[in-house]
């Protein structure tokens, strides 16, 4: 599927989907007619700049083991290229390197010593390949955005392959995805923020995060595990609100084998001892059905768990980071939150605030996000000035997440470099409006003679004036005389 015409893939995926399996469309727009045609079934949408690495990794012979030369600061990518690609039946090394050319040799060398057969790198590691006898693969320039999405749209579907609601760190229940530093903001409350992450992480207490949808509460509970002595462990996480009570209680807790219709003969582990060791991030808490909610305390408690259908317990040595973006102790008067576990929950709180109220940050966090979204299409935008002007000014109910699907959008239906305001049309349902040029430059002219005319009452020379906006002595005259024309008329 990944090589030949756009219509041999496209046949290809539609004998996919026909045989009753699940279909990755290499490309956006084969997507759309795809789906339409074959709506059971699942359709997985990679991005078309994925295809580069893909076709690299598909080019190594069956059997062959393969390095990748990647420069010193992609390095943490290692583990996540490590389980990936071993997922995918193919044996990866990741090899740091910095982009000047002795450590290029050195790094293919140390490949060489470590029985890799091919490397797949730039340009600039061919002769060094050839020269240690190794198949070389050449790989595109900014790449690295590549990998970001290539691990986005794999990760999406291997989760589909799961229970609903029930999500596995991207690396493979070793390590959470995201960092503190991948959390941007620099305000004065995302630095408290911060501040108080650093704090709990050092901690082994239950941690509950509030915070309006899109804020990025599950990043943060990934950075917290990151800065936890339990980084090493798995960080698994669940949406207590997509599945079922009966579902979500097996997920949980596990089973014996038998234990109900369905049940798997050997019985299944829960999260619980999923993460033993580590971190479970229970996402939306305030959905957990209220009966479900009376178990969970019980294992906070006790600290051990009781899979569905056995009689003896399990003791688990397990982190637990809930979130929800609704009012705990709101649901607990209404009565659909118990009071005993919101007290277990809520030992450490952290609130994630608003776009809204850190506007300071969007210009910042737009930037950053286009810089993103520019190496995964490989587009050079810039945002101009107004554009982040105006960005500061919305309210963005959706907060973190639907700027950065503006800033998505934007980055693929722009065609010029730089960003401007009325390019907001086509992502905005209600663009700000932007008056043609000859009126704001009336306009700025009406206003740059309000401004000599006040400077005159002031007492100001013409000079003065002159000096302060920078043009002419003969240019103040012309300006005011014209003024004065326009005021006796």
């Amino acid at each position: 599927m990944i090589d030949g015409s756009a219509a041999d893939a496209a046949y290809r995926i539609r004998k996919s989907i026909q045989a009753g399996r699940d279909a990755v469309i290499l490309w956006d727009p084969m997507a759309s007619a795809v789906a339409a045609t074959y709506p059971q079934q699942r359709v997985f949408v990679v991005q078309p700049s994925v295809l580069d690495l893909l076709n690299c990794v598909r080019q190594v012979p069956k059997g062959m083991s393969c390095g990748v030369i990647i420069p010193f600061s992609l390095r943490a990518y290692y583990d996540d290229l490590e389980v990936q690609f071993k997922a995918m039946g193919v044996t990866f090394y990741c090899l740091a390197s910095d982009s000047d050319e002795r450590a290029m040799q050195t790094a293919v060398h140390q490949a060489a010593l470590s029985g890799i057969q091919y490397v797949v790198g730039s340009t600039g590691i061919e002769t060094y390949a050839r020269g240690e006898g190794l198949g070389w693969i050449p790989l595109q320039p900014g790449w690295g955005g590549l990998v970001r999405a290539f691990f986005k749209a794999l990760w999406s579907l291997r989760q589909s392959r799961m229970a609903p609601g029930r999500t596995i760190s991207p690396r493979s229940g070793m390590m959470a995805y995201y960092h503190l530093d991948d959390i941007i903001g620099t305000s004065p409350m995302m630095q408290q923020v911060k501040r108080l992450a650093r704090i709990y992480a050092a901690t082994e207490s239950t941690i509950l995060i509030t915070g309006e949808s899109g804020t990025g509460k599950e990043m943060m509970a990934q950075a917290i595990h990151n800065l936890s002595s339990r980084c090493h462990g798995p960080f698994i996480a669940i949406n207590c609100g997509a599945v079922s009570e009966s579902l979500l209680e097996s997920e949980l807790f596990g089973y014996t084998g038998g234990s109900f219709t369905g049940a798997r003969r050997d019985g299944r582990e829960g999260l619980f001892e999923a993460a033993n060791g580590g971190t479970l991030f229970l996402d939306e808490i305030g959905d957990m059905p209220y009966n479900l909610q009376n178990h969970l305390l019980r294992v906070l408690q006790e600290r051990s768990v009781r899979r569905l259908g056995a009689h003896n317990v399990i003791p688990i040595d397990v982190r637990i980071i809930a979130a929800t973006n609704k009012d705990l102790e709101q649901a607990v008067q209404e009565h659909h939150f118990r009071l005993d576990l919101y007290y277990r929950l809520a030992v450490l709180l952290i609130h994630m605030p608003p776009l809204r109220q850190r506007r300071e940050d969007v210009a910042v966090l737009a930037r950053t996000l286009l810089q993103r979204f520019n190496e995964q299409y490989g587009q050079p935008h810039d945002l101009g000035q107004d554009v982040l002007d105006y960005f500061q000014t919305l309210p963005w109910p959706g907060n973190v997440r639907q700027l950065a699907n503006t800033i998505e959008r934007l980055s693929l239906v722009v065609r010029e470099e730089k960003i401007t305001l009325p390019d907001l049309a086509w992502v905005l349902p209600n663009p700000p409006v932007v008056p043609d040029k000859n009126v704001r430059d009336r306009n700025l002219k009406a206003m740059t003679y309000d401004y000599i005319e006040k400077l005159y009452q002031d007492g100001k020379s013409v000079s003065d004036i002159a000096k302060e906006l920078g043009i002419s002595r003969s240019t103040i005259y012309r300006m005011r005389q014209k003024y004065q024309n326009k005021k006796d008329m």
